[in-house]
């Protein structure tokens, strides 16, 4: 795998940061508790994948459904956010 310039780092940093924001804002998760949970790209597409799922206008049971169905996809955000939820208990 290539390494990334100075300005890659930099950019791939700064979307982190936009991204982490973004869930805040939406959460009730900080931005560095964001950025702590979901470090890599594939986290980050785990939550979104995740968020998609739970925000689609349909019946909770139709979601429980989907969510297991995608079990693979979304099942390393669903840890990250129950571990957390559990140790702020």
């Amino acid at each position: 795998m290539a390494k990334k310039t100075k300005i890659g780092k930099k950019a791939s940093e700064k979307t982190k940061e936009e991204f982490a924001d973004e869930i805040s804002s939406l959460t009730i998760l900080t931005s560095k508790e964001v950025q702590k949970l979901f470090p890599k790209e594939t986290d980050r597409e785990e939550l979104e994948e995740f968020f998609k799922i739970i925000n689609e206008d349909i019946d909770d049971k139709l979601k429980k459904i989907k969510l297991v169905k995608n079990i693979e996809k979304v099942g390393g955000a669903i840890l990250k956010i129950g571990k957390k939820l559990i140790a702020t208990v």
